[in-house]
């Protein structure tokens, strides 16, 4: 199973139109946005980079990685409802990579922790964040410490990150 087939599972029923419809007009008419579409943007953002790091956590991800994950990523937005213009994610993960490189992986794992600010889009960063660690069905030591390191920096009490993993792990194999 491909990983954006898995993400669609995730992300099902937990996404909001108006986050995604606020990161979508932060793409194409970024002046526009009031305040709170700009909040709901960059939480969007925040969960992509999450799943991004995760995906980085052994220190190296690959343009075939990024590829995929952009395109899992767009297929998640697009669950969520109708936009004129789809989601381009491709620009968004080549920025993180080359922020990646320059700040490390524990600095931006705390840029994600402060742009997520209420429970429920830490919970979701968190969830989809594990997917991508699942992916290839096996959790290597590097993403289990970065499950780990993710749940910390949320602020997740270990019994609420510990029933994520278990809801992820049968959501994807069931």
């Amino acid at each position: 199973m491909v990983l954006d087939v898995r993400l669609e599972k995730l992300a099902l029923g937990l996404s909001s139109r108006d986050v995604v419809d606020a990161y979508a007009l932060s793409q194409s008419d970024p002046k526009s946005m009031r305040g709170e579409q700009r909040a709901l943007a960059d939480e969007l953002e925040a969960t992509i980079e999450a799943m991004f790091l995760m995906a980085a956590v052994d220190g190296n991800v690959s343009d075939a990685e990024l590829g995929q994950l952009a395109a899992s990523c767009e297929a998640m937005i697009d669950l969520t409802g109708a936009r004129s213009q789809p989601v381009k994610i491709g620009k968004l993960l080549g920025e993180l990579n080359a922020v990646l490189a320059k700040e490390g992986w524990k600095a931006r794992l705390d840029a994600v922790a402060r742009r997520l600010r209420g429970q429920e889009a830490r919970s979701f960063a968190f969830r989809l964040a594990a997917g991508v660690a699942f992916v290839d069905d096996h959790v290597a030591h590097a993403e289990a410490a970065g499950i780990d390191a993710l749940a910390a920096a949320l602020e997740l009490a270990p019994e609420e990150s510990q029933e994520i993993l278990n809801d992820v792990q049968e959501t994807l194999f069931g």
